[in-house]
């Protein structure tokens, strides 16, 4: 079962896509005067749901790269701090990136807006992802898809061996215990919430190794989008199930702009609203034309992207190598380790 290609581009053209559609969601929609109500305005306005995609797609990438890494629960403390070397890195540089700007905005002649004092508790508690559990806001409104991941990563960790367990049965029991987790604890700000995006991703996990077969995934993509019908609604259920479709089903396709993007995903998601968000409230201080409000908004993703593209190449990318270089127990012929990007996702949060 380790034999599946180690790069899908599937999932990072989804992840660039569902990167983008975030940003264009907060550019468009985050300011309530600087677009009227019209095309250039609604064209964002399901943006948000790019979020949702990134859980789907962790919900994928994540068993499936401890599958190729002959992951252990004996190895699960090496995973976690794998992922935290991974993740936390740029995610620590972009709070001084946003502390910085905002103390700086702050201070300029002719600032608008409420002035900038977050409270020493609340930028520690950063530290954990812990500001929503505290009632403490985020310094960058995005971060809470961060904590959710990160309680997804503590949680597959434990559940890998009954997700890619031999026996149907097994993974069977392990699904049903989780539905029912996702129906009783619906606390948006807890994992459980999102239980059933996550499990969509696991059910393409399984397609794509061979422990499921396609009639079997069918149905379980229908099951499980029912169950995100119900505690997600209607818009979330269809969007996941159709990225787990997505995962799932689809053979290689590449895009190089999107394949950029989701390289950069991560970074991407970090810093559009600190960066890209302060180049269309900047905009709000002249009378623009509509023609001037799209190249505002135009100006907002470039500058997003060349930020979070620094941020990749000058932190990203060597927490991915330091993380990468952390390698689990040789078993035999296993290979050891799974490639570098294999489970590279924000988010995402992530969305």
């Amino acid at each position: 079962m380790t034999s599946a290609s180690p790069r899908l581009p599937v999932v990072d053209m989804l992840r660039g896509f569902a990167a983008l559609a975030v940003c264009w969601y907060h550019f468009t929609n985050g300011s309530a005067n600087f677009l009227p109500e019209g095309l250039l305005k609604s064209s964002g306005t399901h943006g948000w749901l790019g979020v949702e995609v990134f859980f789907v797609i962790s919900g994928f990438i994540i068993p499936y790269a401890l599958q190729r890494s002959g992951y252990r629960m004996a190895d699960y403390g090496r995973f976690i701090l794998r992922r935290i070397i991974r993740l936390d890195p740029p995610y620590l540089a972009s709070i001084v990136i946003l502390l910085v700007l905002g103390y700086v905005c702050s201070a300029l002649p002719g600032f608008r807006g409420p002035p900038f004092e977050p409270t020493f508790v609340q930028v520690v508690l950063h530290l954990g992802y812990l500001n929503a559990l505290a009632g403490q806001p985020w310094l960058n409104p995005a971060f809470w898809t961060l904590a959710i991941e990160l309680q997804y990563y503590l949680l597959v960790g434990l559940l890998f061996p009954v997700l890619a367990h031999r026996a149907a049965g097994v993974r069977v029991a392990a699904f049903a215990v989780l539905a029912c987790l996702a129906v009783l604890l619906p606390a948006e700000q807890h994992l459980f919430h999102w239980l059933f995006l996550f499990m969509l991703g696991m059910a393409a996990f399984q397609l794509r190794v061979g422990l499921l077969g396609r009639s079997g995934f069918w149905l379980g993509v229908l099951l499980l989008g029912g169950g995100a019908w119900l505690v997600n609604g209607g818009l979330i259920a269809a969007t996941a199930a159709a990225t787990a479709l997505l995962l799932g089903l689809s053979g290689p396709k590449e895009h190089p702009i999107f394949l950029f993007l989701g390289q950069i995903s991560y970074s991407l998601y970090l810093l559009h609203i600190p960066v890209g968000s302060r180049v269309v409230n900047f905009s709000q201080k002249f009378d623009l034309s509509m023609p001037g409000r799209l190249a505002a908004l135009l100006a907002a993703v470039a500058v997003s992207i060349g930020a979070a593209w620094l941020l990749y190449r000058c932190v990203e990318l060597p927490a991915q190598r330091w993380s990468s270089s952390l390698r689990y127990r040789e078993r035999g012929t296993q290979k050891n380790d799974a490639p570098a990007t294999a489970a590279d996702s924000p988010g995402t949060a992530a969305l």
